[in-house]
């Protein structure tokens, strides 16, 4: 009887352990182009799936040059690999409209991360979306600039016509807008950030430069180069760069033409650390937080939960932090690292980073998929 006895326990034991073993699920990841901030949503990504004994996942990512068919060649090996999940930085709207009916007729869930693609038919058959909100993010740059009386503003955008991009305009130029600047000729933001000019124009509260860095520091420091040659020292009193890489390409193109970057309004998208430093130390004039690691972070909650069959956040934005030269002192403490995945993962252990995407205060519904 107690040998019976024993041998149940121990079928029990077995049974039990089986059971904790967490299955193995295959996730695809594929970014659009080489930069270090998509590197760091998946560093963060693999870090908590590695940190985490209730799951087992093997991460694998795809990296383009930013190609269209490089994301569709992506998704379709993902899918034809067997994958139980693909996540995606896309390339363009179509394209990825193209990729989340492929996923849908394959039965395998497609997140999308960073770049909305809200305006896709299909939009809503994807699992997820994640990424912020870029509008509002140019917004407190343009507002901040309208305030330190920038009128002739270089705008360094990412990629000219991508979709995040030209959120970020738009909302700099809606920042103007709101503080009663005179846009001359143009009927509204939305026409100008569409349309665009060419050379320095605008109105009489708003001139603008358009141009594009590729979100790469070498290039936007040609693109900088050049402009100071063509319109002078004077012919520009402010430059938006709308990542932390393009502006380090402007401050050593301005620095490099004997250029004091004091006397312009600088302001960035991103937030990386080096920003920080930046702002306390008056080179730039303003940055907007918006850590990729929140991002990477998020999925991972998503994914999770989606693996779990748990109910889980769709379409959402993490928020924004805003700082500038006011008030860089007072946000330090609770600026997100950006690129610094151990010291994340401290702050997150520590509870000074707001990472649960159920908190609606800090995890904002991404309100152009709610149409």
């Amino acid at each position: 009887m107690k040998k019976l006895l024993a041998l149940l326990v121990a079928l029990v034991m077995v049974s039990g352990m089986a059971a904790a073993i967490a299955e193995t699920k295959n996730i695809g990841f594929y970014a659009d182009n080489v930069d270090s901030y998509y590197a760091a949503t998946t560093d963060v990504l693999k870090a908590l799936a590695e940190a985490d004994p209730d799951i087992d996942w093997t991460i694998d990512v795809v990296t383009g040059t930013g190609s269209a068919a490089e994301q569709l060649n992506a998704v379709q090996n993902f899918i034809t690999s067997g994958y139980d999940a693909i996540a995606v930085i896309q390339n363009n709207v179509e394209t990825t409209s193209e990729c989340i009916q492929m996923a849908k007729d394959a039965g395998i869930p497609y997140f999308g991360m960073t770049h909305s693609f809200a305006s896709a038919q299909n939009a809503l058959d994807a699992a997820a979306f994640i990424g912020y909100d870029f509008v509002k993010e140019g917004y407190y740059a343009g507002v901040d600039a309208f305030a330190w009386g920038a009128k002739k503003v270089v705008n360094i955008e990412g990629v000219l016509g991508q979709g995040s991009a030209g959120a970020q305009s738009l909302g700099f130029i809606k920042g103007y807008v709101d503080g009663g600047a005179d846009l001359g000729s143009w009927a509204s933001a939305e026409e100008w950030a569409t349309q665009k000019n060419s050379g320095m124009a605008g109105g009489p509260g708003l001139e603008l430069y358009w141009t594009s860095g590729g979100w790469m520091k070498d290039s936007a420091k040609t693109a900088m180069t050049n402009i100071i040659t063509e319109l002078g020292p004077t012919g520009f009193d402010g430059v938006y760069a709308q990542n932390n890489p393009m502006m380090e390409g402007v401050i050593e193109a301005m620095e490099e033409a004997g250029l004091d970057t004091g006397d312009y309004w600088l302001g960035s998208g991103n937030g990386r650390e080096i920003s920080w430093q930046w702002v306390k130390d008056g080179v730039i004039d303003a940055d907007v937080n918006q850590s990729a690691l929140l991002e990477g972070d998020a999925l991972y909650q998503v994914l999770k939960s989606y693996f779990a069959g748990e109910t889980y956040r769709k379409y959402f934005h993490p928020a924004l932090n805003f700082y500038n030269s006011a008030n860089i002192e007072e946000m330090w403490d609770s600026l997100v690292p950006f690129t610094d995945v151990e010291a994340y993962m401290a702050k997150r252990e520590a509870g000074t980073v707001v990472y649960d995407i159920n908190n609606t205060e800090f995890y904002l519904d991404a309100v152009d998929f709610m149409k």
